[in-house]
């Protein structure tokens, strides 16, 4: 048994091996196929040319014998003139039958005065067979019979060769009253002997064909896989770490497709590493900050002496806050850090929107209160969906939360839930300071803040967006911002009714 990792396996399981041996074997088979229907067909229409001309000649001769009204029971001179020239144009033998079955006539005179009964001269004498033609003996000859009709019975002429029937009766009445029959025996083997070398030629034919079909296979097994071979090395390097290299292959639609598909999947794997690095250093930084300020006021204290209590106090309520916030990041990175697994994570049941709505805005109106914000819940109607009840609160929890915060005082913000036939909408909208177009891009981004003094004063982590974004997506939702500087920011989200697994 041979091995897959034989290179003899791997080259007959290689693409370039099965494009070699569909071309080659497709057009061996059409050629060979096409020539033998065209020997086939030649040798047909060229047998059918011969009997043709032959029935004519006889018909001629039938005709000559009914308008000169020859003596069709005796031989006779004129009788044989018109035989022996015609056998002499055809080069074959012509034997005349009367009515009686007697060979009157026979160019061989083998078979002269004898009685020829058969089923074929029997036929045609009734009127059964118009004619008749047999090819014998392997091939070599062709026997054709034809009629000669009573001219009292019918009267024809001759026009073109075409003997045309001016009496009243039909032809099949015409021919029950035939008074003889002509009998030409005529060879083929000119025709075999041209199908001999029509074959001997075809041979040659086909061989130079299978030839130049055997090159011409070899030549796009070489050609039609490059492009793959070139995108197979450039991948390597892609594998090994260049991920700075674009895909460069030249080629039809399809192999320009896949280099920009893979291009783009590059661009993707780019982002994903700049984001993974840039991630890395955000969680280190922000990770560092509080723990830097607790050592800055940890040693503050112990450098003084006799530290008096109120200042004592205040330090520690400074290491305190900082504690908080360190903790807070650690939960905000645990929570992307789940929201980053699968799917089947997911605890979906069937939610009523609208009270999940209304009691979110319930715990968030206190904060609001504060700085005078008036919370505004807009419901188009009653929404049942099937979501996972916690990623979703802490989706728009974040949402409403930042709209509170990133407001300016005696603000508003309006929530607005909608629905159709498929998704469920909510829309989150603020008088806040906005968000510059230049940032809109990257909100989303884990640790991205517009303002980063602000975000500290509110204490952001630079989380809330990207845990938001990734509870919705789970969701196989979507969301979107539109924003202005000074006049105020709108998150629309968009969730299916109904969770698609």
């Amino acid at each position: 048994m041979i091995s897959r990792d034989k290179p003899l396996f791997r080259h007959i399981r290689s693409l370039r091996f099965c494009i070699f041996v569909a071309i080659f074997l497709t057009t061996v088979v059409v050629i060979l196929v096409s020539g033998n229907i065209l020997q086939r067909t030649y040798h047909k229409q060229a047998l059918q040319n011969k009997i043709s001309q032959v029935q004519s000649q006889c018909n001629i001769l039938a005709s000559q014998i009914q308008l000169n009204e020859f003596n069709i029971n005796s031989n006779t001179n004129n009788l044989d003139i018109e035989i022996d020239q015609l056998a002499n144009v055809l080069e074959g033998r012509l034997i005349v039958v009367n009515a009686d079955y007697r060979i009157i006539k026979d160019t061989y005179t083998i078979e002269q005065n004898k009685y020829m009964i058969s089923n074929d001269v029997h036929n045609i004498m009734q009127g059964k067979n118009s004619s008749n033609c047999e090819i014998k003996e392997g091939n070599q000859y062709a026997e054709i019979m034809v009629p000669i009709l009573d001219s009292s019975a019918v009267t024809t002429t001759i026009e073109n060769s075409t003997v045309t029937t001016k009496s009243g009766d039909s032809a099949q009445n015409a021919t029950k009253q035939a008074l003889g029959v002509i009998i030409c025996m005529v060879s083929i083997r000119d025709l075999t002997e041209t199908d001999a070398y029509m074959e001997v030629q075809g041979r040659i034919l086909y061989a130079l064909f299978i030839f130049v079909a055997l090159l011409l296979s070899l030549l796009l097994a070489y050609l039609l896989p490059r492009p793959l071979k070139k995108l197979n090395r450039q991948l390597v390097r892609v594998s090994e770490g260049h991920l700075d290299e674009q895909i460069e292959l030249e080629g039809g639609t399809e192999i320009t497709d896949l280099k920009e598909t893979f291009n783009r999947i590059l661009r993707k794997i780019q982002l994903l590493e700049s984001s993974r690095q840039e991630f890395v250093s955000n969680v280190s930084h922000e990770l560092k900050t509080p723990i830097t300020s607790m050592k800055v006021l940890a040693d503050s204290l112990l450098m003084q002496e006799d530290v008096p209590a109120e200042m004592y106090r205040e330090f520690m309520t400074d290491i305190a806050d900082e504690i908080d916030r360190e903790n807070k990041i650690i939960n905000d990175l645990l929570t992307l850090v789940r929201l980053d697994k699968q799917a089947s994570d997911l605890n979906i049941e069937t939610v009523n929107i609208n009270e999940l709505l209304e009691l979110l805005l319930k715990r968030i109106r206190p904060i609001a209160e504060k700085r005078n914000i008036e919370i505004v819940f807009e419901s188009m109607r009653e929404v049942l969906a099937e979501i996972d009840e916690v990623k979703i609160s802490l989706a728009f929890t974040n949402l409403i939360e930042n709209a509170v915060k990133y407001n300016v005082d005696d603000g508003w913000v309006r929530v607005t839930l909608d629905a159709d036939h498929k998704f469920f909408y909510v829309k989150v909208a603020d008088s806040g300071v906005g968000i510059p177009e230049d940032c809109q891009d990257q909100v989303f981004e884990r640790f991205y803040r517009v303002d980063k003094a602000r975000s500290r004063e509110t204490g952001g982590t630079g989380l809330g967006l990207a845990i938001t974004r990734n509870a919705i997506l789970m969701h196989k939702g979507a969301i979107n911002l539109y924003s202005k500087p000074g006049e105020g920011t709108t998150f629309t989200v968009r969730i299916p009714l109904t969770y698609i697994s």
